[in-house]
């Protein structure tokens, strides 16, 4: 008896084995290669968010510059220039897009800002809210202004057109188009509108 049943387990583990294997397997498959749920390559409509259904995932340009998404951006920079009120520029971000400039409302975080004073760049609506101390040095000349930070990096603005800068800062990995918050109901809003779903983010725009 004792050498059958030593038989039998013997027998028993490749079973067992590749029945294990074959559960890790269909586990396996059932985990989604891509969490997000809309493609990066979706194209953005042109059109009023009024004809729209909002409660659906919509990717698209609001050209009436007078929706919710405009008035909450309103009210959320406003609410912020009072507390940066030694900002001497007051800055929201911009996207290129077909050769135009963008306001881009992202599925996660906020419109980015970015204030600008004498001692310190102060960037909001983001993921996170970040500050960069300066020192007191501002150098302008021609269509470019010069800050530096406490580590001796420059921070520069220069201007593209009459309502457009380009920020170059290292410490911000990449360089961004703004313009002054009194200006942004002159540019279109592109919007990713998401509902809370986890949604890849618009990734079509120019440099």
């Amino acid at each position: 008896m004792k050498y059958k049943f030593f038989f039998v387990v013997i027998v028993l583990l490749p079973f067992l084995s590749c029945k294990n294997d074959e559960t890790q397997k269909n586990e396996t498959a059932t985990i989604p290669e891509d969490l997000y749920v809309i493609p990066s390559d979706s194209i953005p409509e042109r059109t009023r968010a009024s004809a729209l259904n909002l409660e659906e995932y919509q990717l698209f340009i609001d050209t009436t510059k007078t929706s919710k998404f405009y008035e909450n951006l309103v009210s959320e920079v406003s609410l912020e220039s009072k507390d940066q009120s030694k900002a001497i520029y007051r800055f929201i971000e911009l996207k290129k897009y077909n050769d135009r400039f963008v306001i881009y409302k992202p599925c996660s975080g906020k419109v980015p800002r970015y204030y600008i004073s004498k001692e310190k760049i102060v960037t909001k609506g983001n993921l996170e809210n970040i500050e960069y101390p300066l020192k007191d040095f501002m150098l302008s000349a021609g269509n470019r202004v010069l800050f530096k930070d406490e580590q001796g990096v420059s921070l520069g603005l220069k201007e593209i057109n009459e309502q457009v800068v380009q920020l170059k800062y290292p410490k911000l990995n990449h360089s961004v188009y703004l313009t002054s918050v009194e200006n942004l109901r002159n540019f279109e809003m592109m919007i990713n509108n998401c509902l809370g779903e986890k949604v890849r983010e618009f990734d079509k725009f120019q440099e």
